[in-house]
């Protein structure tokens, strides 16, 4: 899976699953990836602004979506449709 589709993915994730986790995202989603590849693609929504309030753990990673990043999501998701 490209990082494109798992950076879109995500978004898409943060937005119906709020509170929850990277790592529970990753699993509902069925994307493959370890915790440095979460934490990387964590900073990546951070420096876009489409996430805020980030913090990592040594098992976890979460994050708020800031309203840049649900209108991208929203956007996504109209798309699919």
């Amino acid at each position: 899976m490209s990082n494109e589709v798992k950076f879109s993915k995500f978004l898409i994730g943060l937005c119906l699953n709020t509170g929850n986790s990277f790592q529970t995202i990753a699993k509902n989603l069925g994307i493959s990836a370890n915790t440095t590849e979460l934490n990387n693609l964590a900073s990546q929504l951070e420096s876009r602004g489409l996430i805020s309030k980030v913090k990592y753990s040594s098992k976890e990673t979460f994050a708020k979506l800031t309203a840049k990043g649900s209108k991208q999501a929203s956007i996504l998701m109209n798309s699919a449709v």
